[in-house]
């Protein structure tokens, strides 16, 4: 009877230890393991072990089953697929999958192994033998490191052209390709967060949400915008900037994005036009070029409490907006066309944002309408009736000569290559050019789009 209790005693502290305090009793010890739980399909194969702590006199059969959203002949292909042997006298087995490499771009994929069973009915099983393998798609990062061109369109949907850095692979319409749909009329513009792109279609008041590596469509916002132009991201809001109406001078407004929802939360009124945005220390600063009218101020919105500071004065039809290397913001502002009846010439703007007040101002001569504008590295660049002229950020008046001869509908500079997009006739395909700023030679003639409108580095 003692020896009965003894024995009791005894079961009863190991179940407890096991159910209670989550030891587990494993009187052979089995496992299953890999040396990577994510991997590329580009990288060929994975290879999964199947361990045991001890040699069997008879092969060890082990049973297992392969599920996640992978799927076996279009994602990977395994043989056996049921099943693996351990040899006699061996203490493991390795399965290799082989990974399949297509073209298509896929969201991140699963491969879950779990060990259902074993030819030895006292091998213990537990969470050790369930493994998951996560596989890449090798083209979700198709469009990592590379110049992105939206293509307002004309006739057709506006598009996206993709350029490599080293400018050995072009890509046309690379949403319409992974998506098999149109990214919308009037691309206008495409603003970006994190891993995030947002594609702004003016004409369709839509803004498509999109991996900006991949270009798969993630979201659409298409409630509550008009004539939706540039974007910009501040904390956890997007801001969008909106023309409204274009035959009402009261309508337009900053769309404020809740990011986590790709919803409208609200909007800010704001005078008419309003084209550019930045976002900077807290702040908004916005060019109102007003439209299809005309305007000449830079709004600026506090952040903090969603509020209109009272805006800038600069030149008439103030556009594109650049930062310096000490947080001035420069804009330029392209003046009134001879068409209005009234022409006045374009005028450099510098504005100390400490203040928000214009600490120089640089004119043009009456009839002289700058369109575009890049710095770098203490460098101006600006665009001037089929020119494209440079000066120093210090320089107090215009440089008189081109550096660059060529029709410019927008401009980037960036590491030493100034990059430019012409739209020829605006209904064939525009074409991207890059200078080396060296000796201002050009490097790079590429077609893209119908109507490139800007430039960007992804």
């Amino acid at each position: 009877m003692n020896n009965f209790f003894y024995i009791l005693i005894v079961f009863l502290i190991i179940t407890s230890c096991t159910e209670d305090e989550g030891v587990k009793f494993q009187p052979d010890s089995f496992y299953i393991n890999t040396e990577a739980t994510v991997v590329n399909e580009a990288d060929g194969t994975l290879e999964i072990t199947f361990n045991t702590s001890k040699t069997y006199t008879s092969d060890l059969i082990i049973n297992y089953t392969l599920t996640g959203t992978a799927e076996d002949t279009i994602d990977y292909s395994v043989l056996p697929t049921t099943s693996i042997t351990i040899l006699a006298g061996e203490l493991s087995s390795v399965l290799t999958i082989n990974l399949i490499n297509d073209s298509l771009i896929e969201e991140q994929e699963d491969i879950i192994v779990t060990v259902t069973d074993t030819s030895d009915p006292t091998l213990f099983l537990n969470n050790s033998d369930i493994i998951t393998i996560s596989i890449i798609d090798d083209e979700s990062f198709a469009f990592q490191n590379g110049i992105l061109i939206p293509n307002f369109g004309n006739v057709t949907t506006g598009t996206v052209s993709f350029i490599s850095n080293d400018f050995t692979t072009t890509q046309q319409q690379i949403y319409n390709s992974v998506n098999s749909e149109d990214p919308g009329n009037g691309l206008v513009s495409i603003g970006f967060n994190n891993d995030k792109a947002y594609l702004i279609a003016t004409d369709d008041n839509k803004i498509t949400v999109v991996n900006r590596y991949s270009f798969l469509k993630e979201a659409t916002i298409d409630i509550g915008l008009n004539n939706p132009r540039y974007f910009v991201v501040s904390g956890s809001k997007g801001y969008v900037t909106n023309w409204g109406d274009t035959a009402i001078t009261t309508d337009d407004f900053i769309a404020v994005i809740d990011l986590t929802t790709n919803t409208l939360e609200t909007t800010i009124p704001v005078e008419e036009g309003p084209e550019r945005i930045i976002a900077l220390n807290g702040k908004l600063y916005i060019s109102h070029k007003g439209g299809l009218n005309y305007n000449n101020i830079i709004s600026v919105i506090d952040t903090s409490n969603i509020t209109v500071i009272p805006t800038i004065p600069v030149g008439d039809m103030p556009d594109e907006m650049i930062v310096d290397d000490t947080n001035n913001i420069w804009v330029v502002c392209e003046g009134k066309p001879s068409a209005s009846g009234s022409e006045t010439g374009g005028k450099l703007k510098k504005i100390n944002t400490s203040d928000d007040t214009v600490n120089t101002t640089i004119d043009f001569a009456p009839t002289e309408h700058p369109k575009t504008l890049s710095y770098e590295t203490g460098k101006l660049y600006y665009g001037l009736a089929g020119g494209i002229y440079s000066m120093l950020e210090t320089d107090t008046t215009l440089p008189t000569t081109p550096i660059i001869t060529i029709p410019t509908f927008s401009m980037s500079v960036k590491n030493g290559n100034l990059y430019t997009t012409d739209a020829v006739d605006m209904i064939s395909d525009g074409t991207l050019k890059v200078f080396d700023l060296t000796d201002n030679s050009e490097i790079q003639s590429i077609t893209v789009g119908v109507i490139p409108t800007e430039i960007y580095f992804n």
